[in-house]
């Protein structure tokens, strides 16, 4: 029996039989597994080393900004749940009104007490309906969530009745005041902003009682420029002192603070709004305002939606967040937009088609314009993408 030769080393460098395998090492085998398991768990481990490290950076990292995004809209002629209006007024004819007056937001992340990762930030700056900006410009340093809560709501309360005394005056009804030394605000720029609050009520100057306005305003007159004072303040129903420097301005000695002002309205005038903060509603509030007091339907049924804090003689002033604001309305299916003059550099060149935004510098022109629009002539107003 025949059988194949032994193999030739010099020819058959492999070492092998022919027809046959080669011949297995089960050591060596072994070790090129393990050492590629080993590489494998190596690779695996600092990628998900490397994967921990950065969500930890781009979560953990907080950077001092605010994002800002469209937020909910509201009409103000339209109906809450209870089935009422969201502007009632009682005491006073009214008349039926038509159409939409939308009060728009804008949704914030970032605020005190929420801080926004670096992560998130990065992934907002990248959406162009997004605006992420320094959150200085909306709150002050150090200020604490339930702060910034008190003090939106306070503004909303502000804006609420700005917008009831600029509406009435507007129509030429008369509202009577007394001015109080319960502070509504405080220039950022003086020393006192750094002691005094919304809502604080200033008791006495230097020790000396003051009952109302008038004496406190008399009282800090008497007093030079940059000169330290000490204020009796009563916050949250505390009584306490605090001390801080006055200012001149125009030859005229200051705190630098606006005085709460107490009105007596002729007859009852309720908004009813929940889990909206800030001023920025006024303007939409005063417009509410002036269609249910005069005939017919100022909006002649078209969809109008608008921003604006509004002061009590009816000056339309800028409030931040207006291309959120306007996408946020053109989504919702308003047409017009009223904006505050100021601001159209906001959206010029970025408004969404289908919206056009008109810019207002008072009650009054907000007035004309939706009369406008209302009777077909809003070709004939200016619009932001023009200013």
């Amino acid at each position: 029996m025949s059988s194949d030769p032994a193999p030739d080393p010099a020819t058959d460098p492999a070492g092998t039989l022919r027809g046959r395998p080669p011949a297995e090492d089960p050591t060596a085998e072994a070790a090129a597994r393990s050492g590629a398991m080993g590489a494998s768990s190596t690779l695996l481990s600092l990628s998900a080393f490397v994967a921990i490290a950065l969500a930890a950076v781009f979560g953990i990292v907080h950077v001092p900004y605010v994002a800002l995004s469209p937020g909910p809209v509201t009409d103000v002629l339209g109906s809450p749940s209870d089935g009422k209006g969201l502007v009632e007024i009682s005491g006073r004819q009214t008349y039926p009104t038509d159409g939409q007056l939308d009060l728009t937001t804008v949704s914030l992340r970032g605020g005190p007490g929420l801080e926004m990762g670096l992560g998130e930030t990065l992934l907002d700056w990248i959406d162009p309906d997004v605006n992420v900006v320094p959150r200085e410009l909306y709150f002050p340093p150090q200020q604490s969530q339930e702060e910034a809560d008190a003090q939106s709501a306070a503004e909303m309360t502000g804006s609420q009745t700005n917008a009831k005394v600029a509406a009435l005056t507007e129509l030429g009804i008369e509202v009577p005041s007394t001015t109080t030394t319960q502070v509504e605000e405080v220039n950022a720029q003086v020393p006192a902003a750094d002691v005094l609050r919304p809502g604080d009520v200033v008791t006495s100057v230097d020790g000396r009682d003051v009952a109302d306005f008038p004496a406190l305003q008399a009282a800090v007159r008497a007093l030079p420029g940059d000169a330290e004072v000490r204020l009796g303040i009563t916050r949250g129903g505390q009584a306490r002192t605090v001390t801080t420097r006055t200012v001149a301005a125009n030859g005229t000695t200051l705190l630098g603070i606006t005085p709460h002002v107490d009105y007596r309205f002729p007859f009852t005038i309720d908004i009813a709004i929940d889990d909206v903060g800030g001023p920025s509603a006024g303007t939409m509030f005063a417009l509410a305002i002036v269609d249910e007091l005069t005939p017919g339907a100022m909006t002649g049924g078209q969809h109008i939606a608008g921003t604006g804090a509004i002061a009590a003689d009816g000056t339309v002033q800028q409030i931040g967040g207006l291309r959120q604001k306007v996408i946020g309305a053109q989504q919702d299916g308003a047409r017009w937009f009223l904006a505050p003059r100021e601001e159209c550099s906001q959206v010029r060149g970025a408004t969404p088609s289908g919206i056009t935004v008109v810019p207002i510098s008072t009650l009054h022109e907000a007035r004309l314009a939706v009369e406008a629009i209302g009777k077909g002539q809003g070709s004939t107003l200016a619009t932001c993408e023009q200013s």
